[in-house]
């Protein structure tokens, strides 16, 4: 007896449901960034978005538990343009600062085209602890997409040390992007181009923050 004659009808659909599956999901993610953007993360309810989304409450939760679950959706949707972002500026020369300065611009104009999206993730960074540890990791699989630089330094506590450099750097890139780009911040956006390239440049170009010395564990004789 052939393959498809054995086949039961169970195992032909069961790619069509899965594309089901992922098409509600997407769905609902797609509607529920525009209410978090506008009405604030805290205000939006789970049955707010169902109804945006055209579902029941019953058949949102199937898919998402929790808001934050819906955040970390589309985190998961946005990482890899984010880590592929900071694999190009790893691929660059630091003493380039003209290109430097090109990527800058780059990537703030992903805060301009995914605004909602960020908007939404700052909203929820404060609230939910899942999502504040999703974007970390985020930050982290960025940093450590950033082989070239990170092979400057011998494996141990100084290559920690710059990665680390890597990612609190990005923590306050991310930042301020947000404060200048989403929060309309009163500053001159070339001015902070600038500065951001400058900050870049030091911390790709300079040596790490070296190990400190703690006055605690020096004992008297």
């Amino acid at each position: 007896m052939s393959t498809t004659e054995t086949a039961s009808p169970t195992d032909s659909s069961a790619p069509r449901v899965g594309r089901k599956k992922r098409a509600t999901r997407a769905r609902i993610v797609e509607c529920a960034i525009p209410l978090f953007s506008e009405y604030g993360y805290d205000k939006i309810t789970m049955e707010s978005i169902a109804k945006a989304a055209g579902i029941s409450r019953a058949n949102l939760y199937l898919h998402f538990k929790a808001k934050a679950e819906l955040v970390d959706a589309m985190l998961e949707q946005l990482s890899p343009e984010v880590v592929d972002s900071y694999r190009t500026l790893d691929s660059l020369d630091p003493a380039d600062t003209d290109r430097l300065r090109r990527w800058v611009e780059d990537s703030s104009q992903l805060w301009v085209d995914r605004r909602r999206q960020l908007e939404t993730l700052e909203h929820a960074l404060s609230v939910e602890p899942v999502v504040s540890q999703r974007w970390y990791q985020t930050l982290s699989e960025a940093a450590d997409a950033m082989t070239t630089f990170l092979g400057r330094y011998p494996d141990g506590p100084e290559r920690q040390r710059a990665r680390l450099t890597l990612v609190t750097t990005m923590l306050g890139f991310e930042r301020t992007l947000y404060f200048v780009l989403v929060r309309s911040a009163p500053a001159d956006h070339s001015d902070v181009i600038d500065v951001l390239t400058a900050q870049w440049h030091a911390a790709l170009a300079g040596a790490t923050t070296p190990a400190a010395t703690h006055p605690a564990a020096t004992h008297p004789g």
